[in-house]
């Protein structure tokens, strides 16, 4: 095998590492913020009608958009204004 080939195949190989890394911490931190966007709208609100917004919530892969709905949902004053804010912007992923 040349060195060519061999420094080809280390390079990649840490840049898919790498790129794999960043993936895993990014779903992690996807997964940390729904699930406090759900500790925060249980908490305050009634549960059964938070866990009809779960399927919406986990469809978001859009980390700010999360932690901006965590925001909101620390400011809103009742469960129907979450869940407005949530319409108004609920296809954007």
């Amino acid at each position: 095998e040349s060195s060519v080939y061999q420094h080809f195949l280390e390079t990649a190989g840490k840049e898919h590492y790498e790129r794999g890394l960043q993936k895993g911490a990014e779903q992690g931190a996807r997964k940390n913020a729904i699930k406090s966007l759900f500790e925060v709208l249980e908490f305050k609100f009634d549960g059964r009608a938070v866990q009809a917004l779960r399927p919406t919530l986990e469809s978001i892969q859009d980390l700010q958009r999360l932690q901006g709905l965590f925001q909101e949902a620390l400011r809103a004053e009742t469960f129907e204004a979450f869940a407005s804010t949530l319409g108004m912007n609920g296809n954007e992923q």
